[in-house]
């Protein structure tokens, strides 16, 4: 039985007796004082026993209401960095009542202990006790869980960095990594922090910077922190090795490049605003440039660069190359591939007289839309490819690289984008993992990336693209038999079959995220509401002399004069193929997002009940439209003198 329910605890400290000037005795609640069984569980105490410190005592007694006699012991497993866990606090109970003898020194130390930690309760944030913040406050503030944290705290400590009168280590790490979570300005961290001034919190964050870099970055990032080995063996994904090397190769490195933006202030200098300022984006920015793996694991992160036209992509990348930078040529061999996006083109040269194998998207070319083969080989690289942006997604968690970032800072930016990355890699997991099936995927993709998309090639046979006399619209209730219905991880493993049936089991091509995510707005759209639960009006145009061929109309998300045409072959049971005429329609390795949204809302929308509530359908209400009344406009040909009325 557990004695402490039979126990009558005591509100207050009450002083019993004065036996003189020099000692008093308090009437406490206290744990057990054994140096066999736990304080804190009370089981019996095993080899690895730790003693309670006096921070731990002070805590609880002040918190708690609960005297723990020097030298009572708990097992280890209640500790966190030599401290008590928050759950251990808690599941500390009173033992007995003690009468506890003081001394007036003692009680002038309890005195100031108080103090102590009524002027620490009083900080607005504080990371000196681990306890004062939960995992959520950690993640929020430091982008770190508390455990996270608090490793990361135990490295920096190993370097130079020591404590000062303004902070612990613990708070210089903890601003530091607030400053780039967060990306508020030094006077409103001194704010929060209660530091006197911003010149203070600059110091502080200087300390940081100095000592992550110095303990953690070069063992987090960089072409020398990673061999190529371990990247073959641990950050390569076998869709990945499937797709670019055929999954013959166990000793061929795939890394993929691209470069990302920073966003900087105007400069008063001439030349340096030249330099920076991007006529893509139209804004002064700095370009870094991101090395990662198939799994999203940044190998280097090199630059920044300016962002001129002298300084594009590839540009960037023939630089890197020629000076060697960070040694990457001593990294890779001979045949490593490396996957890039179109605006690496110019530096495709350079890298094959390296001996590198560049995958790249092909380009249009003036044509109208890409060729079947090559819509479905850029699927294959995209597939591959979305980890780098995912890389850079994830370094703008960090705000302080979302945010526009001043000019007097720039001399830091190196070191904070090498910290974020390495912070990426150390603690984060993986973007993406292998899968038990990713091998056989990967080889039935290497098997029909090459064949043409059959569903085009009747279209173009029967003169069915442009001849719209052979099409009649219908609304998408006439073919609510005939269309196979689908559920959303049917939806996100669409599959085609070697005999031009689809089929769940055979081959996943993914529709993709982005096409499922994308599916709603182009439905919305077309049905002009966003219940699309209710009864809406979804016209289709079906073949006249083509069974079970439909094609949906679907206006363009970026244009109002374009308009595309996903067309789709089915049965009852099965989906037989796709033709869109946009830039990548061809493709049957996946598909564009025109043909996901046909497919989404006639295999799946339609039959659900339950509304979902989208806000985006009522933004335009809240705002106006002046076309919907400007229909006057100024003329050459009407006289000068001439005035008119509003009458």
């Amino acid at each position: 039985t557990d004695d402490s329910s039979r126990l009558t605890t005591v509100e207050n400290p009450t002083l019993i007796t004065n036996t003189n000037h020099q000692e008093v005795k308090l009437q406490l609640n206290a744990t057990s004082s054994s140096h066999t069984k736990c304080c804190v569980c009370r089981e019996n105490l095993r080899d690895h026993s730790v003693k309670i410190t006096s921070q731990d005592r002070d805590f609880i007694f002040f918190s708690r209401n609960i005297w723990i006699p020097v030298g009572a012991r708990c097992c280890s497993g209640h500790l966190i960095n030599n401290l008590l866990s928050k759950e251990a606090v808690d599941q500390i109970k009173p033992f007995s009542i003690r009468y506890q003898e003081l001394s007036s020194s003692d009680v002038q130390l309890l005195l100031n202990k108080a103090q102590t930690l009524f002027e620490n309760g009083k900080k607005r944030f504080s990371f000196d006790d681990p306890r004062d913040l939960n995992d959520d406050e950690y993640c929020l503030l430091t982008s770190l869980s508390r455990d996270n944290f608090n490793d990361f705290v135990q490295i920096v400590s190993s370097s130079t960095i020591r404590p000062s009168c303004n902070r612990s280590i613990r708070t210089a790490v903890g601003i530091y990594l607030c400053k780039l979570r967060l990306g508020i300005s030094n006077r409103l961290l001194a704010c929060m922090f209660q530091i006197a001034d911003k010149r203070t919190v600059s110091r502080i964050i200087n300390s940081a910077r100095q000592a992550i870099v110095k303990s953690f970055v070069s063992d987090n990032l960089g072409f020398g922190h990673v061999t190529r080995e371990d990247v073959i063996g641990h950050h390569t994904t076998t869709i990945a090795r499937e797709l670019m090397c055929g999954g013959d190769s166990t000793d061929t490195a795939i890394i993929i490049i691209d470069g990302t933006y920073l966003y900087i202030q105007k400069s008063r200098n001439n030349e340096f605003q030249r330099k920076t300022f991007n006529l893509y984006k139209k804004r002064s920015l700095l370009k870094p440039m991101m090395i990662v793996t198939t799994t999203g694991y940044s190998v280097a992160c090199i630059g920044p660069f300016l962002s001129d036209f002298n300084n594009n992509d590839a540009a960037i990348m023939k630089d890197i190359l020629l000076r060697n930078t960070d040694h990457i040529l001593s990294w890779l061999k001979e045949h490593d591939i490396l996957v890039v996006d179109r605006g690496f083109r110019d530096s495709i040269g350079v890298m094959k007289a390296l001996g590198l194998e560049a995958i790249m998207p092909s380009f249009l070319d003036g044509r109208r839309q890409f060729s079947a083969e090559e819509a479905n080989e850029s699927r294959c690289i995209t597939k591959i490819r979305w980890v780098v942006e995912a890389a850079n997604r994830r370094l703008k968690q960090f705000k302080y690289f979302a945010n526009t970032i001043q000019n007097s800072s720039l001399v830091y930016l190196e070191s904070d984008m090498s910290i974020a990355c390495a912070l990426n890699n150390h603690y984060q997991p993986p973007m993406t993992r292998s899968k038990l099936e990713d091998e056989e995927i990967g080889a039935q993709i290497m098997q029909l990336r090459q064949q043409k998309n059959k569903i085009q090639l009747l279209l173009e046979e029967n003169n069915l693209i442009r001849r719209f006399s052979l099409w009649e619209i219908i609304n998408h209730t006439e073919i609510i038999d005939g269309f196979p219905i689908m559920t959303q991880d049917d939806l996100g493993d669409l599959t085609f079959g070697n005999e031009s049936s689809f089929n769940f089991s055979q081959l996943s091509v993914f529709i993709g995220v982005f096409q499922l995510k994308r599916a709603r707005s182009y439905a919305e759209e077309r049905c002009s509401t966003t219940n699309l639960t209710s009864a809406v009006a979804y016209s289709v145009h079906r073949c006249k002399i083509v069974p079970n061929l439909i094609r949906i109309p679907t206006q363009s998300a970026h244009s109002n004069r374009v308009t595309y045409h996903p067309t789709i072959h089915f049965t009852d049971q099965a989906i037989l193929g796709w033709w869109c005429d946009c830039f990548t329609g061809a493709r049957f390795l996946g598909c564009c997002s025109h043909i996901a949204s046909a497919i989404w809302f006639l295999s799946y929308q339609r039959w659900q009940t339950q509304q979902r509530h989208m806000p985006s359908g009522e933004y335009k209400n809240l705002t106006t439209d002046s076309i919907q009344v400007s229909d006057f406009y100024d003329s050459s040909d009407d006289d000068d003198s001439q005035r008119y009325s509003l009458a």
